[in-house]
C-alpha cells in the first residue's frame, strides 16, 4: 500500500427540532489511509463522541432557555411582589389614619362624667344599728351596708315600718 495522506472533506448538517435552526459545518481532514479495522472502531467511536457533545451542546442550549425564562419570571414576580408591597403598606397608612381619626371622634363625643365627692353627697339614710353612726345618700347603699357589716337580709325600707 502507498502511505499518501488523504483529503477527506465531511459537511455535516444539524437540524434542531427544538429551536428550528439549521446549521452545516463543513470540516476538512487530512488522514492517512486506513490500515485495520480497529481504526474503524476509533473512528465511530469518536463519530459517536462528538454525537453526544453536540446532543449536550443543544441540553445546555435549552437549559440555558429555560434559564433565561425563569429569571425572566423570577423578575417579573419580584417586580410584582414590591407592586403588592407598596399597596400593603399604603392600605396600612390609610387604616392608621383612619385610626386615628376615629380615636379623635370618639374623644369629642365621649363627655366625662364628673362625680360627686363623699363631702357633696347629702346623707340622708342613717344606720339604726347600736353603736353604728354611717350614713349613706342612697337606700340601695344603706341596704348594702347593712348586709355587708351587720349581716341582715331584711331591706331597711321594711325595718323603718
Amino acid at each position: 500500500m502507498l502511505n499518501k495522506s488523504i483529503k477527506v472533506t465531511k459537511k455535516v448538517i444539524i437540524i434542531n427540532q427544538k429551536t428550528d435552526t439549521i446549521s452545516d459545518n463543513t470540516n476538512l481532514i487530512n488522514r492517512e489511509p486506513l490500515k485495520n479495522g480497529v481504526e474503524i472502531q476509533k473512528i465511530n467511536q469518536k463519530n459517536s463522541n462528538q454525537i453526544q457533545m453536540n446532543n449536550e451542546l443543544d441540553q445546555q442550549k435549552y437549559d440555558s432557555r429555560q434559564l433565561q425564562e425563569m429569571i425572566d419570571i423570577y423578575l417579573k414576580n419580584n417586580q410584582k411582589i414590591k407592586e403588592i408591597k407598596s399597596i400593603v403598606d399604603s392600605l396600612k397608612n390609610r387604616t392608621n389614619k383612619l385610626e386615628q381619626q376615629m380615636r379623635q371622634q370618639e374623644g369629642r363625643c365621649k363627655v366625662k362624667r364628673v362625680r360627686r365627692t363623699s363631702t357633696q353627697i347629702e346623707k340622708k339614710y342613717k344606720c339604726y344599728s347600736k353603736n353604728c353612726e354611717k350614713s349613706y345618700g342612697s337606700m340601695i347603699s344603706l341596704n348594702l351596708h347593712m348586709r355587708i357589716k351587720h349581716k341582715r337580709q331584711r331591706n331597711v325600707q321594711e325595718q323603718q315600718k
